[in-house]
């Protein structure tokens, strides 16, 4: 059975999702297909693909990237 990626993301928040995507749609997160491996650490879910020889997965964060209550600031250097 496939799902989409939002539902996955829904399974497993806070949680980083290696997701293999069967069915591609015009939204990233409608995106049908199979999660492979989840995990709150994303160097375990890279440690079990590498194990599992993965090639192709698509990995993201099922949540903010940045807590509440903080911020990131990007600097540019234009020299």
């Amino acid at each position: 059975m496939t799902i989409t990626l939002k539902e996955a993301k829904g399974r497993y928040p806070q949680e980083w999702i290696a997701f293999r995507v069967e069915k591609e749609a015009k939204e990233v997160d409608d995106n049908r297909g199979h999660v492979l491996d989840h995990d709150r650490d994303r160097r375990e879910v890279h440690r079990r693909l590498r194990e599992k020889k993965v090639k192709e997965a698509y990995i993201t964060f099922a949540g903010p990237l940045i807590r509440p209550g903080y911020a990131v600031m990007f600097l540019c250097d234009r020299s």
